[in-house]
């Protein structure tokens, strides 16, 4: 990362903790394409940036840091909600944890003190913290519980708190160390991202036993709710028996984004033992066929099935039936979004995935980690980074619409990815969509397919480069030092 200007950082830490520090602030310097070179001791001539124990040297930039923090991190412990301190910042009320109240800086002509421990706090969120200890307290394996969130607790999921730490530090940079600063671009000249994925849990949901069995539910069902009953029954009856055709639905979707100019990843199932023999679709000759015409030249990556998170053994199975089929699977997202951070990625990490897109929540769009932008999860075993990229999963279709997550209108999600949108361009950042194929049929799911389409040709309207996950790995990656 030669090419972007070097930002010396002293750090005056616990030896513990260093690592920690180190991995937040790199975290951040990506973010803003600066290159950091490390120092450590009490005092070093020509820093740009002090974060450690309380000194009288004057450095342009210094994070306050609260002694005892790095203790923090050694115990299990939960951050008491009652010391979680909002300060308004740009229109939004921020979390800042281990840090004082008050304003966030002290300013004179020379130096900024930021007075929020953005380095703390930054690595609480990116390591998922909250869950982590919540972890040994709950199930072994499955999806976490958004309920027992920090973020839901004080009403900050859709808020990317670590990617506002980090302007605040680029405000910082622009102001007190203006040499270094410089303008944020993705592929080349590209305000901000926008990575578009689809799971194929069923190549064709609507097989014709699934057909029959949803006639004979709407039509039990026709007293209570009779035009809903009779919609169905009618699109059912006409739609899906005269112009369904799972491949053409596929193919449509792969023209009209080419046609605009876009990419994406497929993310396909190959578990053998699914619940639902839908989904082992491989097992069927013809529409084995149509996936490999179809998706044979596409990013694919594997939907894993819950367990493949959780097993090495099951993982490895699942990708290897992949790559029997020609595929060449570089990315993950399980289905359900079943995931223990730091077994998961463990497990990811030791089978050569080079990146994630499950750290979301299901209940509710937002940021899981508290960041928007791709970074590399934190292993706390061994006090490292792991080599496995997430690029975090921000909104999913189910999760706008589904009676048990969000339960929103095409209007209320409308506004709510117009306004993730905007806050992507705000902070030149990334927005994740992903649309199952399923979501694209106009009977059961009217609106939604176009939703799709309105949110990508907004974002591009607004200068951003729409691609693929495998894309957006590739850049980040190269960036990396």
């Amino acid at each position: 990362m030669e090419r972007y200007p070097n930002i010396i950082i002293l750090l005056n830490l616990p030896q513990a903790y260093i690592p920690k520090a180190e991995y937040v602030l790199r975290t951040y310097c990506h973010i803003l394409r600066l290159n950091p070179k490390f120092m450590y001791g009490s005092r070093f001539e020509g820093a740009h940036l002090y974060y450690g124990h309380s000194t009288d040297e004057e450095y342009p930039i210094q994070i306050r840091y609260q002694e005892g923090t790095a203790d923090f991190f050694e115990q299990r412990e939960l951050y008491p909600l009652d010391k979680v301190d909002f300060f308004r910042y740009k229109h939004e009320n921020i979390p800042f944890l281990f840090s004082r109240g008050g304003e966030i800086f002290s300013l004179d002509t020379l130096r900024c003190v930021i007075h929020k421990d953005l380095v703390a706090s930054g690595f609480y969120f990116l390591t998922c913290w909250h869950e982590y200890i919540l972890g040994f307290h709950g199930t072994a394996s499955g999806r976490v519980d958004y309920h027992q969130s920090l973020q839901y607790r004080w009403d900050f999921t859709e808020t990317p708190v670590v990617d506002v730490y980090s302007q605040i530090l680029l405000w910082a940079v622009g102001k007190y160390i203006p040499e270094v600063e410089r303008d944020i671009f993705w592929n080349k000249d590209r305000l901000f991202s926008v990575s578009l994925s689809h799971d194929i849990d069923y190549w064709d949901y609507w097989d014709a036993r699934q057909r029959r069995q949803t006639f004979v539910y709407n039509l039990k069902t026709l007293p209570k709710r009779p035009l809903r009953a009779l919609w169905k029954i009618a699109g059912h009856g006409v739609y899906k028996t005269l112009f369904h055709n799972p491949w053409r639905q596929i193919k449509k979707l792969i023209d009209t984004e080419n046609k605009l100019g876009v990419k994406s990843t497929w993310f396909l199932m190959s578990a053998q033992d699914t619940e639902d023999e839908r989904q082992d679709y491989f097992a069927n000759p013809q529409y084995k066929e149509e996936i490999l015409y179809l998706l044979g030249q596409q990013e694919v990556g594997l939907h894993g099935s819950p367990r493949s998170a959780f097993s090495s053994e099951i993982l490895e199975a699942e990708l290897n039936r992949l790559r029997s089929l020609g595929f060449d699977p570089k990315g993950f997202r399980t289905h359900y979004l079943h995931f223990d951070y730091q077994k998961s990625f463990t497990i990811l990490e030791n089978a050569g995935i080079q990146y994630d897109s499950t750290l979301g929540y299901w209940e509710n769009i937002g940021f899981r980690a508290g960041i928007s932008f791709p970074f590399f999860p934190f292993n706390l075993a061994e006090n490292r980074p792991f080599h496995v990229l997430e690029i975090p999963l921000i909104v999913m279709d189910t999760t706008l619409h589904s009676p048990k997550a969000m339960n929103m209108g095409l209007a209320q999600s409308r506004r709510s990815l117009d306004r993730l949108t905007d806050l992507a361009a705000k902070y030149q950042s990334h927005l994740s969509l992903l649309w199952h194929n399923t979501s694209f049929d106009p009977i059961d799911y009217p609106g939604l397919g176009k939703l799709y389409w309105h949110t990508i040709e907004r974002a591009q309207r607004h200068k951003a480069w729409v691609t693929s996950l495998g894309d957006i790995y590739d850049e980040w990656v190269t960036m990396s030092y």
